[in-house]
């Protein structure tokens, strides 16, 4: 494999890996824009994965991705409940959740596969746009790219546009800057923040089931693989902006697909190192941007303090 052909190999499998990160990461940033939080991600991916495969062994791709997003938004629906309702530390009930979510997807995964055999679920449309294909290193990877990514990028772009130009999206926001002001102002602090667990809860569900219906259509236990967590982190990274979010989501994903590769070509270094790589350099984005943060604060701090 030439130079030019291993990178657009690489470019194009990062296309292909980045959809369940992306719906994810959305879904935080309305839950983050309201003021809150979620760390139980990764277990709902999991239950919005297996649900989808057993909508889809049902009734086909379209039922197995409504599936999966119903199985996410009742999640979320929990969290929302338990955080404003019940007033349950939002960081504990998030580890519950995403605990509950790997138990209950293996659970649902031996049920799904106890007469034995391997299990495949109808995946996603075929969709080629031939027209990127001639655009040089990218093209063949957008052209291949997928319904579901390209499902994420409209996403994206409507909700950019939900947050910050619908009645929603600036309730959201003012809810999660102001919450005060918010009460002050008759809005209901904990019917909004549910709604954006509900929504993100979705979300992440819509994520799972990206993962098994983009081209595997089958489960396996744990297959997420702590993209929950990654979507966190370039939420983080994007400072809850859906386009950042986007350019985040596509840095991480080319880091995976270039380990993906490794497994298959001599890189010159060992599998391991490349496997590493993705969440090495999550790592360090995180820190750069924690300290950039901090030296941020400490700079609106100063002025202050000297008055």
């Amino acid at each position: 494999m030439g130079n030019a052909d291993f990178w657009v190999a690489v470019i194009a499998g990062a296309f292909a890996l980045c959809a369940p990160v992306l719906y994810a990461g959305l879904g935080e940033i309305f839950l983050e824009r309201a003021g809150g939080f979620n760390v139980g991600i990764e277990g709902m991916m999991l239950v919005g994965a297996v649900t989808a495969v057993i909508g889809s062994l049902a009734g086909g791709f379209w039922v197995g991705l409504l599936a999966g997003i119903l199985a996410g938004a009742l999640l979320g629906l929990l969290l929302g409940l338990a955080t404003t309702r019940g007033r349950a530390d939002t960081i504990i009930v998030g580890v519950a959740l995403g605990l509950l979510g790997a138990g209950l997807s293996t659970a649902l995964y031996q049920v799904l596969v106890a007469g034995g055999g391997n299990v495949t679920a109808p995946t996603q449309p075929v969709l080629r746009l031939e027209f990127l294909a001639w655009i040089p290193l990218i093209g063949p990877g957008l052209a291949d790219a997928g319904f579901l990514f390209y499902l994420a990028v409209a996403l994206i772009l409507v909700s950019a546009w939900t947050l910050r130009a619908t009645r929603l999206g600036l309730r959201l926001r003012a809810v999660g800057d102001s919450p005060v002001i918010a009460a002050e102002r008759g809005l209901s602090l904990d019917g909004y923040r549910t709604v954006a667990a509900v929504i993100a809860g979705a979300l992440a569900g819509l994520g799972g089931a990206a993962v098994t219906l983009s081209g595997i259509g089958t489960f396996t236990p744990g297959m997420t693989g702590g993209a929950g967590f990654i979507a966190l982190a370039v939420v983080i990274i994007a400072r809850r902006r859906p386009l950042g979010l986007l350019a985040g989501a596509l840095l991480f994903a080319l880091f995976n697909s270039l380990a993906l590769l490794a497994q298959t070509q001599d890189l010159g270094l060992p599998i391991e190192l490349y496997q590493a790589l993705p969440y090495l350099v999550t790592l360090l984005i995180l820190a750069v941007a924690s300290r950039r943060r901090w030296r941020l604060d400490r700079l609106r701090a100063t002025p202050a303090a000297a008055h």
